[in-house]
């Protein structure tokens, strides 16, 4: 694939441009992980496998879904098909994105990345109507990128809250596939003995927040990790067959 070209978006510039639907998801074929957000920490959770990663540069947690079990393996994307019901916020809007304006500056601004196979003049949803103003494909994706800003802020301060409470822990996942035992790392997740040893006080101040909800959702799909062996061990039998 092409090396991203993301370039601000412009009504005359891209006055003719489309977004066709055609392999959707071939963006994100080599990536084992997505952020998520946790208010798709219940949906999400019901098929694949809720964590934490910490970035070593900014010591910053975030909260990803597991799609792989190795570094650029997808496992979710199935001859270009997405093989699962939920498709997380995070690739729904591409080819289109937010930036910022300049690194200096909070401002975002929408852009879209020239690259993607998606974007042409031919065919797909148009960007804009013939008298210039938004269409309604483009006004529906920057309502839904301006609500997942504000989603992906609230989840940080889940995430700091989590992290101040020493809730977070490292844990190495020990997986078996076709015989094989290997190993996982820089996963980290919710330590529930720590989480049943808070004080009542703490205990409630989550549930106040609203954030127990999204840490049950978040242990509770650990279990999916199985369903990523499954799948991993599928692949590597029909790749000998």
């Amino acid at each position: 694939m092409e090396q991203n070209k993301v370039v601000g978006l412009h009504k005359e510039k891209h006055a003719k441009t489309k977004i066709s639907s055609v392999r959707p998801f071939n963006h994100i074929a080599q990536e084992h992980m997505l952020p998520v957000v946790v208010h798709e920490f219940v949906v999400a959770g019901a098929e694949f496998p809720v964590v934490f990663v910490k970035d070593p540069a900014s010591e910053r947690f975030q909260s990803v879904v597991l799609l792989g079990l190795a570094a650029r393996q997808n496992l979710l994307i199935k001859e270009d098909k997405w093989d699962a019901m939920y498709v997380p916020r995070v690739v729904r809007n591409y080819p289109l994105l937010l930036v910022q304006e300049d690194p200096n500056s909070d401002r975002l601004i929408v852009a879209i990345d020239e690259a993607s196979e998606r974007v042409n003049e031919a065919e797909g949803f148009p960007l804009f109507n013939d008298d210039g103003s938004e269409s309604e494909f483009l006004t529906v994706r920057k309502q839904q990128m301006g609500e997942y800003v504000d989603f992906a802020q609230i989840t940080q301060a889940f995430v700091e809250k989590l992290k101040s409470l020493e809730l977070l822990k490292e844990q190495v996942l020990t997986v078996t596939i076709n015989e094989e035992k290997r190993n996982i790392n820089g996963i980290y997740m919710v330590d529930d003995k720590k989480l049943n040893e808070l004080s009542d006080e703490a205990f409630l101040d989550l549930r106040k927040q609203g954030y127990l909800t999204a840490i049950y959702a978040h242990l509770m799909s650990l279990q999916h990790t199985q369903k990523l062996v499954q799948k991993l061990a599928e692949r590597e039998e029909a790749a000998k067959a």
